[in-house]
């Protein structure tokens, strides 16, 4: 079966209607899947949380937020769509995107759903993209946490923050990932919290460009380096041991790393655990990413019997 870029059969019929946001009149045809996906998870705050990043990052969200939030301006999905929408468009270098607002419709979400952590990742998002100092970041860390102490989200946007191309350093990092996985649960949301941080390292090490560069595939030979990816392969790819909203990323992660550290016959068991289904990240750092997912593919198909 050749892989595919894929979502859930829901997101994929929200992805369809998104190409045509700006045209479409009907209010229930064009809000209410979005609404009654975000709706369904109740308080599974993982799914929820994964349902309203794919939502913002359909073409013209931020056209479809806008327009629902004229139809219901107390409604806190439509205020988050408006600003995850809004963040996505800003960190994409899109010269119309507007931020002015985003604190305060995070604010309003907060207060309308004050349970629900994903007001408080959105502030993250836009503190972490403003580069807002420790103080601000740390009390939105502590609120999401008080609400979703493993939201996947807030923890890929904080291992950023603290990475040295932005607010930190290296040594945060480490410090970081460690306290984090140390005391995370076994399979939680941020099981591939490590694996991200050791990806981000090997990219760092390839951007240096000269020896460092040349270099650079030996990262995944280090002691702790394979350790952390030996565990992962000797896990994740079972049945049931990931059962986040965002499994088949965290998968398609640590297959892309695999082919990074020349290990296409190890690669083999979790491409099939993917089900045939590729994400776009990491394979889009390499280019098109349906062709790297393919052409791995076919190599750990042919190396898996040898």
């Amino acid at each position: 079966m050749p892989l595919v870029r894929a979502l859930t059969h829901l997101e994929a019929q929200i992805a369809a209607q998104g190409n045509n946001l700006a045209e479409c009149n009907d209010r229930g045809a064009l809000t209410y899947p979005i609404e009654q996906a975000l709706r369904d998870p109740g308080e599974d705050w993982d799914r929820r949380m994964h349902r309203l990043l794919i939502f913002s990052s359909l073409p013209d969200a931020h056209v479809l937020a806008g327009q629902w939030r004229a139809w219901n301006p107390a409604c806190a999905d439509a205020m988050l769509l408006q600003a995850f929408a809004d963040i996505t468009r800003a960190r994409a270098g899109d010269a119309g995107s507007e931020l002015s607002t985003t604190v305060s419709l995070c604010q309003d979400a907060a207060e309308l759903a004050p349970a629900d952590p994903a007001p408080w990742v959105g502030l993250l998002s836009y503190h972490r993209l403003v580069r807002a100092p420790w103080a601000q970041i740390h009390h939105t860390w502590t609120a999401v946490n008080a609400r979703d102490p493993w939201n996947r989200e807030a923890h890929r946007q904080m291992l950023h923050y603290v990475s040295p191309e932005e607010c930190g350093s290296n040594v945060l990092t480490v410090q970081f990932t460690d306290s984090v996985i140390a005391s995370a649960p076994s399979g939680s949301p941020v099981v591939a919290l490590s694996l991200t941080a050791s990806l981000h390292r090997y990219r760092r090490a390839l951007a240096a460009g000269g020896i460092t560069a040349l270099t650079a595939r030996r990262h995944w030979d280090q002691p702790h380096e394979r350790v952390l990816v030996d565990e992962a392969l000797a896990t994740w790819p079972q049945p049931g041991f990931l059962r986040h909203a965002a499994a088949l990323a965290d998968l398609n992660l640590l297959a892309y790393v695999l082919t990074k550290a020349a290990r296409p016959q190890d690669a083999w068991p979790v491409f099939e655990a993917t089900a045939a289904v590729a994400t776009s990240w990491p394979w889009e750092l390499d280019g098109d990413p349906l062709k790297e997912v393919r052409e791995w593919h076919s190599r750990a198909f042919r190396a898996r019997s040898r």
